[in-house]
């Protein structure tokens, strides 16, 4: 007489310890589905999120903004699992509001009256940033009741004798123009539900930098003249800020409290000014000029959609860069994010020697009309560009972003 079969393993009872740590190591779609097997597991799910556990390093989404999901909620398309997740955010609804920066898992928001908020989509959580008020360049203008009429954004450096190059610019407090010519990128020195973390802005006028510390009062205006200023780009590393200028200069920035010192890292490499120039960090610490050259699709139109995309290896010691023709087992992120590689190695659901890239045209951006945002992934192999989703969901405001969720909460 045959043995009955034995019975399946209950895998409902599976100690909370353990089963914390398997889901622990999921990807967030995998923790998700998870959490919908049974009780016990969509319990150890939310312990795990509610006490800051799931701290997981995740592959890097899309994020972006449809009619379907209304205003007060964003899409999450995952490259892990090409899926398409819908997540409820706080107000001001996103709708509302532009980006400019993704940084650590967090997203840096200008809303209708230009103020800045840091954004955490996974979590919910918001704070507040400085006053545009206290951006060099800008005046606040009061009427008689004492209440804000306008701001006044000046166009100076810090050249001296000052010179300003044109009159104040008046910008209504309640209207989008001004955050849509004032901002151009933040990046974050870490996380800010780690500890202590810097901002680091790209702004107008003539793209200088300014920085303030997440729970300060103002930003603090980094003094540079026109021909040393015009960042691009930025990143955070080794306790530094360094910021590549139009004509792919290096500069590391040291910030102790409101002052920042400047060292000249990589001289100007190029000959003109190219405005879509991004710099990175290979996963094996090479620093990376990212140059990306677009073509209009209309010849009355801003639109444009990426050509080419030209990667060079830093070499600091001979002051020189050098093309490369692959990037190995990496991809790289590029647009209002935090310019950045990722091995495939860690990140199986991505395509090695890739480039993606969002929209962060700034003509287009300071431009009322819609348009069809430039999004996509670049083959540095076959020099070809497909589509992430096709046909594109999002609307055209706010700008499409990538962003690497982080679902540790602020320790409050």
């Amino acid at each position: 007489m045959k043995e009955p079969p034995a019975l399946g393993a209950d895998w409902s009872k599976l100690p909370a310890d353990i089963l914390g740590t398997i889901q622990g190591e999921l990807e967030f779609p995998d923790l998700f589905r998870s959490a919908a097997i049974c009780p016990s597991w969509r319990a150890a799910a939310r312990s795990l999120r509610r006490h800051g556990l799931y701290s997981r390093p995740q592959t890097p989404c899309l994020l972006y903004s449809t009619a379907a999901a209304g205003a007060r909620a964003a899409e999450l398309y995952s490259l892990a699992d090409r899926t398409t997740y819908t997540i409820p955010l706080p107000d001001p609804p996103i709708a509302e509001r532009s980006v400019v920066g993704s940084s650590h898992g967090w997203l840096v928001t200008a809303d209708a009256r230009s103020e800045l908020h840091l954004l955490n989509p996974a979590t919910g959580e918001q704070l507040a940033l400085p006053p545009v008020a206290t951006v060099e360049q800008v005046s606040p203008v009061l009427d008689d009741a004492g209440d804000l009429q306008r701001y006044d954004l000046s166009f100076y450096d810090a050249k001296l004798p000052r010179k300003e190059n044109q009159p104040p610019q008046p910008y209504a407090a309640d209207r989008l123009r001004l955050r849509r010519v004032l901002y151009l990128k933040v990046v974050l020195s870490c996380d800010p539900s780690r500890g202590d973390c810097i901002l680091m802005m790209i702004h107008n006028p003539y793209r200088q930098l300014s920085f303030a510390r997440v729970g300060s009062s103002k930003w603090h205006w980094i003094t540079t003249s026109f021909w040393v200023s015009q960042y691009s780009d930025g990143i955070y590393h080794d306790g530094a800020f360094y910021a590549m200028n139009l004509l792919g200069g290096i500069h590391r920035y040291t910030i102790e409290g409101s002052c920042a010192t400047r060292d000249i890292v990589l001289k100007d490499t190029l000959p003109y000014m190219a405005y879509s120039m991004y710099i990175a960090r290979t996963t094996s610490g090479d620093f990376l000029q990212i140059r990306r050259i677009t073509t209009d699709t209309s010849e009355d139109s801003l639109e444009t959609r990426t050509s080419d995309l030209e990667v060079f290896k830093v070499d600091l010691e001979d002051q020189q860069t050098v093309d490369v023709d692959t990037m190995g087992d990496d991809s790289l992120f590029i647009g209002h994010n935090y310019s950045c590689c990722v091995s495939t190695k860690d990140y199986p659901g991505l395509r090695p020697n890739h480039v993606y890239f969002t929209d962060d045209d700034e003509y287009s951006l300071m431009d009322d009309q819609d348009y069809r945002r430039d999004v996509g992934v670049y083959s540095l192999e076959s020099k070809s560009t497909t589509e992430i989703v096709t046909p594109e969901p999002w609307l055209s405001r706010p700008i499409p972003v990538w962003i690497t969720p982080s679902f540790t909460k602020i320790n409050k």
